[in-house]
């Protein structure tokens, strides 16, 4: 099942632009590269990263707690 209210993904929808989190992840299903977000609960740096990256390198935080979109909401 989807999770769509998850408040990092909620968050990265709306540091795209998007008001709606159906549609951050419509535009994104399909892209090679996709928004991902810092999962550091003091930390909401975004990247362009893999759409399966779970743990990436938060080159803010410099924790490996970047993840994508499409994994938040549990597409992936």
């Amino acid at each position: 099942m989807f999770n769509l209210t998850h408040p990092k993904l909620v968050t990265l929808a709306e540091t795209e632009g998007y008001a709606e989190v159906a549609d951050f992840l419509e535009d994104h299903a399909l892209d090679s590269v996709v928004p991902a977000i810092c999962m550091a609960p003091d930390c909401d740096h975004t990247a362009d990263l893999e759409p399966d990256q779970r743990a990436g390198f938060c080159e803010v935080c410099g924790r490996p707690s970047m993840k994508s979109g499409l994994v938040i909401a549990g597409m992936i």
